[in-house]
């Protein structure tokens, strides 16, 4: 007789599907977005403001006229009120996301900049001292930093390892000291 599967009674899977902002960078892009966000609804505010008074102001205009015949449909005059503050919107709308690309490009340029500085500093095989970077600089920079730092704990110790080693050799004293100088020295090399 086959053996019948069992359905596995596994937990729900509650994460997977939840809904979460990955920001780059808190510091600037969660105040910009909050930014856009305000921004956005005194927009729709204004707009929603502006198009009351001016279609109310067209129908207004309609109601107490005494010949229609002559007048244009009132749909049209609606849209024709209501077109400039549609472009009015939409052209505020983009000014404003060019202002917070322009603020994001420049944040970023900056910090690459920065970081750049470093790698050439890296490229060019200078491991002197970094400037400091300041507690609330981007994870991108304390990483880098913390790096060069190692780096340089680590070649200062390959330079005392060679210093203790040519004492070694020039003293000729003992071969098992020599080979105990190469092998702390070895180790310190990068694999």
């Amino acid at each position: 007789m086959p053996a019948v599967s069992q359905p596995l009674n596994l937990p729900p899977d509650r994460g997977r599907h939840r809904r979460r902002i990955r920001y780059i960078d808190v510091s600037i892009q969660k105040w910009l977005l909050v930014g856009l966000v305000v921004i956005e609804i005194g927009f729709v505010v204004g707009m929603a403001w502006l198009m009351y008074r001016h279609l109310n102001q067209t129908i207004e205009y309609n109601l107490y006229r005494a010949h229609l015949a002559a007048a244009a449909p009132l749909l049209d005059q609606l849209l024709h009120a209501a077109w400039p503050l549609l472009g009015m919107y939409l052209v505020a709308n983009a000014l404003v996301l060019l202002l917070a690309h322009v603020i994001w490009r420049g944040y970023l340029n900056s910090l690459l900049s920065r970081f750049m500085a470093l790698i050439d500093k890296t490229g060019r095989l200078d491991f002197s001292a970094d400037a400091k970077a300041s507690p609330d600089s981007h994870e991108l920079l304390m990483l880098t930093g913390t790096q060069r730092a190692r780096e340089r704990q680590r070649l200062a110790a390959i330079r005392e390892q060679m210093m203790k080693l040519d004492s070694e050799v020039s003293a000729s004293a003992n071969p098992q000291r020599v080979r105990d100088a190469l092998d702390s020295l070895e180790e310190l090399l990068p694999p």
